[in-house]
């Protein structure tokens, strides 16, 4: 489909230009210098676009949907299917559905962007399931992250804001990291999981092999 190619770089064109755009209002919500990302990000930002299908599958049997993840990098633009649900974010009460708003984009914090605020800006974890048999689900996502061998910037909130900030969070099975192209490689492993085993199980912890061979409800192969 040649002619859809100018129109996929016009959309990531502009949809990087509304990133950076929206990345600056985050620096100075949190009163740091409206620039102080963009030495990452102006010149060489790493923007990956992705149009995704969704295939629909029988009940009771896992499909192509993504699991548990965060996204790596520092912000997500998702525009969502009008027609069929299946996004999921996780809160402290559990599951809850992220649906489709006409006109409008989800947008995602990254973990780099979770590390650079000290947590004060969180990351979700977000999840799709795949939809019913007999139905297609389709996005389109832009990631917006720095260059693959920049470090993430630490930015010194205001004592407010620092009161705030819970710090990065901890988790042992997800670390994140401060070199921007280690996230990026551990968040691919950690959303695909069944696609990570196939090819680079020897980039997985036991425990990641452990759980990627366990069954689940919301889909991992892609």
């Amino acid at each position: 489909m040649p002619q859809l190619k100018p129109v996929l770089l016009d959309w990531q064109q502009e949809t990087t230009r509304l990133s950076i755009r929206l990345l600056r209002a985050f620096a100075e919500a949190l009163q740091q210098p409206v620039d102080i990302f963009d030495d990452a990000f102006v010149e060489a930002p790493v923007g990956h676009l992705k149009i995704i299908r969704y295939p629909g599958s029988q009940q009771g049997i896992a499909g192509q949907g993504v699991g548990p993840h965060k996204d790596g990098g520092f912000l997500t633009l998702l525009l969502q299917d009008d027609s069929q649900d299946g996004l999921q974010v996780e809160t402290e009460q559990g599951w809850i559905d992220a649906p489709s708003l006409p006109g409008s984009f989800i947008v995602n914090i990254g973990e780099s962007l979770e590390m650079a605020s000290d947590g004060y800006l969180r990351a979700n974890v977000h999840r799709v399931l795949s939809p019913p048999e007999g139905k297609d689900r389709l996005s389109v996502a832009f990631f917006l992250g720095p260059r693959l061998d920049a470090t993430i910037p630490l930015l010194q909130l205001p004592a407010p804001l620092a009161a705030e900030a819970r710090g990065p969070e901890a988790d042992p099975d997800n670390p994140l990291f401060y070199r921007i192209g280690d996230n990026y490689l551990k968040g691919r492993l950690r959303s695909h999981p069944k696609v990570a085993v196939r090819h680079h199980a020897d980039l997985l912890s036991p425990q990641a092999l452990q759980a990627a061979s366990l069954p689940t409800s919301a889909g991992e192969y892609a």
